[in-house]
């Protein structure tokens, strides 16, 4: 199954726990959303963040950093806010289920506040609208992973009517991310001019997986593989 129309693009604004980044790329393998993108300072890479991203560490990769929130939205048409707080200072609120007319045909940005904050109040002001979640039971707050999934989940099955995803498991672009990968790997290992042609090393790779029609587990099994080959490089190259 896939999206018709537009794809949302989720935004977190300075998140405080590299665990909810994990998450939350791994929401976005789930839903086969754009790259993240962070508002914030670039996060170091923590253990707990390649954990909660299970089966989709790629993503942590292709995580976008943008310096405010001007930057990191400029290519969007709407971009909604989310929190629990209510005042005359914190913008327009809308029902979850209003989100699918909101956003229509425009290329559209979910915007998530810092776990222990929520939005900084400029952020809020440039928002179109904030969303309103109304849940019933007395703990009002949610975790970040879970308002981003509660979110898609709701526009997903509202806004969007499901068809037969005909690209194959295994897509092309998966492969294409993992070969980009090992390609500065192999330049790490001084590799990248094997008898003198540059890209020798991942065309044998190539060669070799493609002949064994490697499913998506496979991809995904060798990509953590040769992640571990290149953060074992960059510790000893700081030590």
């Amino acid at each position: 199954m896939s999206w018709t129309g537009q794809i949302p693009v989720i935004l977190l604004e300075n998140p405080k726990y590299p665990g909810n980044i994990g998450m939350v790329c791994r929401l976005i393998a789930n839903f086969g959303l754009p790259p993240l993108r962070i508002i914030g300072d670039p996060v170091d890479f923590h253990f707990e963040m390649e954990w909660m991203a299970y089966n989709s560490s790629e993503e942590l990769d292709k995580i976008q950093y943008y310096p405010d929130f001007v930057e990191a939205t400029s290519d969007l048409e709407v971009v909604v806010g989310t929190g629990m707080i209510h005042g005359s200072d914190r913008g327009r609120f809308i029902s979850l289920n209003e989100l699918p007319s909101t956003f229509g045909d425009k290329k559209a940005g979910i915007l998530f506040g810092r776990e222990d904050t929520g939005l900084t109040r400029s952020a809020v002001i440039q928002c179109d609208c904030m969303i309103d979640f109304r849940l019933p039971g007395y703990q009002k707050s949610m975790n970040l992973s879970h308002s981003v999934s509660y979110v898609l989940s709701t526009l997903y099955n509202h806004k969007y009517q499901p068809k037969p995803n005909k690209e194959p498991v295994n897509s092309p672009s998966d492969k294409k991310h993992f070969y980009e990968f090992t390609t500065g790997v192999f330049k790490k290992l001084g590799m990248n001019q094997f008898h003198g042609n540059e890209f020798l090393p991942v065309k044998r790779l190539k060669q070799i997986v493609e002949r064994s029609n490697p499913s998506h587990g496979d991809v995904a099994f060798l990509y953590k593989f040769f992640k571990k080959i290149d953060q074992s490089i960059d510790r000893l190259d700081s030590e």
